[in-house]
């Protein structure tokens, strides 16, 4: 149960991670002066634009949390021997 519960924070820090990546760069990269049918015309130029980023946040998150899961499995081999 207790991994369940870490695995959904996990994907909630990716999914806000990545909407944030989103919701940033759509509001820098649509200028305030275009009609909403435009702006979505354009959300495929801006989703090229921050695929990137959402590689790079996976990346990062994937590497953090294993990195911390292993310094946790490290720690709590330590204390049981």
């Amino acid at each position: 149960m207790k991994n369940i519960i870490i695995y959904c924070i996990v994907g909630l820090i990716n999914v806000v991670l990545n909407f944030s990546i989103f919701i940033i760069s759509y509001n820098v990269l649509a200028t305030p002066f275009l009609h909403e049918e435009q702006r979505m015309e354009n959300a495929n130029y801006i989703m090229t634009y921050t695929l990137f980023g959402f590689v790079a946040i996976g990346v990062f998150t994937g590497v953090f949390f294993y990195l911390f899961f292993r310094k946790i499995s490290i720690i709590k081999n330590s204390n049981e021997c």
